[in-house]
């Protein structure tokens, strides 16, 4: 007959074999649940329903990280404004066990504590009540099952989020160059040069896509108008504000809509597309190549400097930002007639406020003294010494917002 310690070693020996035997099978749903897709939700109900079946739990939480600590199972009995300790109490398991007596009140009386890391930082962390009687003799065995458990739902999980993310990103970086040749497409290539006028651009858009715009439009065979502005915000958004501008600029210009009513129409057609969110700084100028006049205004940007052998001024008049008003408040024509040999030079604030190593802005002051000593130059030439000028002020510092520039000279 066989001994009752024989029989005792055989029915634990069975009892152990069944245990591990659930526990691959409990592995092996989780594993093919995670090849086949199932949402971070679906694997967050076979978390709580596995961890419970074997661990014959009642009260099961679990807190993902991403920024902030998320709760994205809970069940415990009564209300709870349990919220994650701090790092240090955190950090003081770094494997499942049980929670030492003192913490009891900081884990909202959990009884197990099962933390997941990658690289040393937390990614998750699990909370478990008292198991069943039953199974408490194998409390290791269950919570080493637990922290392999707990691990495969949490990286799958955060592998989920990473990908998303990383689609997310690369979803976005296609927008973003998309966009980033579209507002290329917007800004000249070749602006007129002839016997009257010569042109010359110089475009820097910051990280590939900026809010900048300018243009040089004909709108009959003596008359043109030349702008310069500054979409406020990056990316995608400013770019699709630049879009319009250009677009509504184009086509109305043509259609005789000249001055105030252009301007007013202008703000309302940007303030319905931004809400008041995003605003334009604008520059434009109407020249009569027979009256040799430009009218002007000045729509809340950095007033160009008009420069000839006898007169230096800033072309200040205009009205406010476009887009940030329903209704504009007020609005100044400014008027000029052009002297022959003179200079006006346009530019957007990124060019003054650009900083070297030392954090010190180029500055209006710094400008001035360059187009003074400069002036007489080509708009090419003006704009190359330029930018020469400006990569060596800046120094090892990265251009940090759009820098654009127009040159127009008249002979």
């Amino acid at each position: 007959m066989n001994s009752p310690e024989i029989i005792s070693d055989a029915a634990t020996l069975q009892e152990l074999l069944q245990l591990k035997n659930n526990q691959l099978n409990a592995l092996f749903e989780a594993t093919k649940a995670i090849n086949d897709n199932v949402s971070a939700d679906g694997l967050y109900q076979i978390f709580r329903y596995t961890i419970q079946e074997q661990l014959q739990v009642k009260e099961i939480a679990l807190f993902m990280f991403d920024q902030a600590w998320k709760r994205v199972v809970w069940e415990k009995s009564g209300e709870s404004d349990f919220y994650i300790p701090v790092q240090a109490q955190f950090e003081k398991y770094k494997t499942a066990q049980a929670v030492e007596a003192a913490d009891h009140a900081v884990f909202d009386g959990f009884k197990y504590i099962v933390p997941v890391y990658h690289k040393q930082q937390p990614l998750a962390l699990a909370l478990v009540g008292e198991m069943g009687s039953n199974v408490l003799h194998r409390e290791d065995d269950l919570l080493e099952f637990a922290q392999i458990f707990t691990n495969i739902i949490t990286v799958a999980v955060e592998n989920k989020r990473l990908f998303r993310r990383e689609m997310e990103k690369k979803q976005y970086d296609k927008e973003l160059d998309l966009a980033s040749r579209v507002q290329g497409m917007l800004i000249p290539k070749k602006l007129p040069k002839n016997n009257m006028y010569e042109f010359s651009g110089l475009y820097l858009p910051f990280k590939g896509i900026g809010g900048d715009y300018y243009d040089v439009i004909h709108i009959n065979k003596d008359e043109f108008v030349f702008c310069i502005g500054d979409i406020s915000g990056k990316g995608i958004a400013a770019a699709l504000v630049m879009a319009n501008l250009q677009a509504y600029l184009n086509a109305t210009l043509t259609l005789e809509l000249h001055g105030r009513k252009l301007i007013e129409k202008l703000n309302q057609k940007i303030f319905s597309i931004t809400n008041g969110e995003n605003f334009i700084t604008l520059f434009m100028g109407k020249y009569n190549l027979l009256t040799k006049e430009l009218l002007y205004l000045n729509a809340g940007h950095v007033p160009p400097i008009l420069i000839n052998e006898t007169e230096c001024e800033l072309l200040e008049k205009g009205t406010t930002l476009i887009g940030i008003f329903e209704e504009l408040p007020k609005m100044e024509f400014g008027r000029k007639t052009i002297q022959p040999n003179t200079t006006i030079v346009t530019f957007t604030d990124g060019l003054t406020e650009l900083e070297n190593e030392d954090g010190e802005q180029f500055g209006t002051d710094r400008l001035m003294k360059f187009v003074q000593s400069n002036h007489k130059l080509s708009p090419e030439i003006f704009n190359k010494k330029l930018y020469d000028f400006l990569s060596k002020f800046k120094g090892n510092v990265l251009f940090n917002d759009d820098i654009s520039v127009l040159i127009a000279k008249f002979f």
